[in-house]
């Protein structure tokens, strides 16, 4: 049964619903618990653990987020397929044989399995803390996502994608908030200033999209297609500065849309678009890429951070 499988530390530190995650998480990819597999109930696993079924609720919410478990409706929650191209599972699977290592050490040690999971979940909690925690955020969960991911490439971070209207700030701690100059206004508002800096970034349009553009006949109609207000500004700005006047923003793909459009420009978060509009009309597409000026800022303020919380820890 799941609820023997999972054990619970109240004096670790890390939250009870997090503990079920995590162990949960490691049954699901070790296997121990395979695809199609039923979960209890959430009342039956709090009754089993001994916890508030909305501890329960939370967890799995979380596990259905991270696409390790799916709802059945009245079927209840089972454990969804995944594998090796599942976001984080080549992380976990490297986690867990630097930990398999480290736990056969602590039993040779003569640690027994309470004291090794405290003594794991104290060191976590902690190195969780120590961690500077970052999230970008956007109005649109695509961009959210491609800005977040070239931010952890560039910054060797975890950048969590967040979309407005989409969360809570109270339930996002954070020591920074990344969004484009856009949203500043907005994003500044939802945390307080005094625990979490807000930074906004510039984003511009891709070399080889302005050498397209700028080839483009100014006598030409140009349709635009556009995921965010401030993207729809950037693109028409670039068309403008070429010289091009005939635009017009396109909302779908339909023949009556299309009709005396010359050429459209798509956005290349939205890939299924421009494939549909492939053969119709000509299709360039819009790619931004982060400001240099402001990936150096970030890269500063982010070593500013981090030395800041080491000294905090030496204090």
């Amino acid at each position: 049964m799941v609820g023997n499988g999972i054990q619970l530390d109240r004096q670790s530190g890390m939250p009870v619903y997090h503990q079920i995650i995590t162990q949960l998480t490691f049954m699901i990819e070790s296997g121990d618990l395979e695809a199609g597999a039923s979960l209890p109930s959430a009342r039956l696993l709090a009754d089993n653990l001994g916890v508030n079924r909305n501890t329960v609720a939370r967890a799995y919410a979380e596990l259905r987020e991270r696409g390790l478990v799916e709802s059945r409706g009245r079927g209840g929650t089972a454990v969804a397929e995944t594998g090796p191209d599942e976001p984080g599972f080549a992380a976990r699977d490297r986690a867990r044989a630097v930990l398999g290592a480290a736990v056969a050490e602590c039993v040779e040690l003569g640690l027994s399995t309470t004291e090794i999971q405290t003594l794991a979940a104290t060191l976590a909690v902690r190195a969780e803390e120590n961690q500077l925690k970052i999230c970008f955020v956007e109005c649109n969960a695509d961009r959210a996502g491609y800005f977040a991911d070239e931010f952890e490439e560039r910054l060797g971070l975890r950048v969590k994608p967040l979309v407005l209207g989409e969360f809570e700030a109270g339930d996002e701690p954070a020591d920074l908030v990344l969004t484009t100059f856009f949203h500043l206004a907005a994003v500044r508002g939802l945390w307080d200033r005094r625990t979490t800096e807000v930074v906004g970034i510039v984003v511009a349009p891709h070399i080889q999209t302005l050498v397209q553009i700028a080839s483009v006949p100014q006598d030409r109609t140009v349709g635009i297609y556009y995921t965010t207000d401030d993207q729809a500004a950037g693109i028409r700005d670039s068309l403008v500065q070429s010289g091009i006047t005939n635009i017009r923003v396109l909302t779908d793909a339909a023949e009556a849309d299309l009709a005396d459009i010359d050429l459209a420009v798509v956005p290349t978060e939205m890939p299924d678009l421009a494939s549909r509009l492939q053969g119709r009309v000509e299709v360039i597409e819009f790619g931004n890429v982060l400001d240099d000026a402001s990936l150096r800022m970030v890269t500063e303020v982010v070593a500013d951070m981090r030395a800041a919380k080491q000294q905090a820890r030496t204090v």
